[in-house]
């Protein structure tokens, strides 16, 4: 039913309602002009139904007893026009509990849970996690992805495969609505297949959405947005690296009593895992007084950085007075195991931390000095003043966001991600001129657009 079917039949029942009872039928015309405001063109569905009701309504209306009397008439105007699934939904227990909840943090906890059992959510997969009301295109995205999980619920897409066999379970039926997210993510464009495909749609919308939240955020992401979508793609230069270091790691290694790794173990990583331009760093030194100290872990500065992002990533962990990889390290590709790495080098907090990794970040895709610690603080401080964070009860100075860059810095070069302007210097405790590699800025850009993805954003 669409068109002028629907507003003639929508029309017929409000009618009936108003001769029967006048009350019933304007609380019923409030709710279907409420639910065609959130539906798309062609009319409501189970995803817009839910929308409206699930999200809007506790808003619109007077008050919860209002609300209530609203859904309920709209109920009756669905189960008129045949709607009868769109029907019970309206008149259920859940969306009566969902308009009398004051507290919106509660609110929020049984909206996802109601969302999640409905079974036409767009669920958070590794491409994507949803913001709790979406807008633009995001929201446009949403109901695209409800649409399609509604129709493959009809067509009976998360029955069992074959007839009289056991229903899925609550894992496999959100694995398949994972794949079917993940689907119309990839698979389909804009209009007319003239834009691009939904996912890259997204991360524009992303950027936008972040930019808006600060003229400095603004100018951070003003020259990466093409790297971005560039970066869908992985790269492997430190992914072998990672994986060269595991390799050494074996099954496990036993750790020294103060907790680090054994000395023949570090040279073996250091000759393994590491070129010999970066091996100079910690190369024999000609005193042999100094001979004991070789190999030490905590003298090899990349060899612990990396060993400690490896534990923070949860690939290897302490057991025992070991260093064992986890059950899932042993089961990672080289594509899974890039995406743990560009989901947990920064994360999705919104944290100084997190936005000084962005800051970081972001000037390594453009090809800035990301050791350059006094222009990286200095670009760090403008951010964190406009968007409101104070150091100490102050706004933040660049002496107070020095700090923040310093971390990260330590871990990219750790991985490979910078080609140093001094190669031949031997001491390691801060690095000088460390322009991006390619793989780095693609490295540095994959962990921005993971993140633009990912994170769910504060109201600020």
């Amino acid at each position: 039913m669409k068109g002028s079917s629907m507003d003639d039949a929508v029309s017929a029942a409000l009618s009936y309602f108003d001769s029967v009872d006048p009350a019933l039928a304007a609380d019923a015309r409030l709710g279907w002009d409420g639910l065609i405001a959130v539906s798309s063109p062609a009319g409501p569905t189970q995803h817009s139904v839910q929308t409206f009701l699930w999200v809007h309504l506790r808003h619109l209306a007077d008050g919860s007893d209002r609300a209530v009397d609203i859904a309920r008439a709209l109920g009756e105007l669905l189960d008129r026009l045949g709607r009868v699934a769109y029907a019970e939904i309206a008149r259920s227990a859940v969306t009566e509990e969902l308009m009398r909840i004051a507290d919106d943090a509660s609110w929020l906890q049984t909206y996802r849970s109601a969302t999640e059992q409905s079974g036409i959510g767009a669920v958070d997969t590794e491409l994507v996690t949803w913001q709790d009301a979406p807008t633009g295109i995001e929201r446009v995205i949403v109901e695209k992805i409800g649409e399609t999980l509604e129709v493959a619920t009809i067509a009976g897409e998360f029955e069992p495969s074959k007839p009289g066999g056991r229903p899925l379970g609550a894992k496999a039926q959100i694995t398949r609505r994972r794949g079917v997210t993940d689907a119309v993510l990839t698979s389909d464009r804009g209009k007319d297949d003239s834009e691009a495909v939904l996912l890259e749609q997204l991360l524009d919308h992303r950027i936008e959405l972040w930019s808006s939240y600060s003229p400095p955020r603004a100018e951070l992401y003003l020259g990466v947005r093409e790297s971005l979508h560039d970066a869908v793609q992985p790269v492997y230069g430190c992914v072998r690296r990672l994986e060269s270091f595991i390799g050494c790691i074996g099954d496990g290694v036993t750790l020294t009593d103060a907790g680090y790794l054994p000395n023949d173990l570090v040279a073996s990583i250091a000759s393994t895992v590491f070129p010999p331009a970066e091996r100079r760093e910690w190369s024999l030194r000609n005193d042999p007084e100094e001979q004991s100290r070789v190999g030490r872990e905590l003298d090899t500065e990349k060899i612990f950085t990396l060993r400690r992002l490896l534990m923070r990533v949860r690939l290897l962990r302490r057991s025992g007075g070991r260093l064992v990889p986890t059950a899932r390290t042993r089961q990672l590709s080289s594509d899974a195991l890039w995406r743990v790495l560009t989901a947990g080098i920064v994360g999705t907090e919104y944290h100084p931390d997190a936005i000084a990794a962005e800051v970081v970040l972001a000037r390594m895709v453009v090809g800035h000095d990301a050791a350059d610690v006094e222009a990286t603080a200095d670009d760090l401080a403008r951010l964190l003043r406009a968007e409101g964070w104070t150091h100490a009860g102050e706004e933040p100075a660049a002496e107070h966001a020095e700090p923040l860059t310093r971390t990260l810095v330590s871990e990219l070069s750790a991985l490979g991600a910078f080609e140093l302007s001094e190669p031949d210097r031997v001491s390691a405790s801060e690095t000088v001129g460390a322009i991006a590699t390619d793989e780095g800025k693609r490295l540095a850009a994959a962990v921005l657009r993971h993140r633009l993805l990912h994170t769910r954003y504060p109201a600020l």
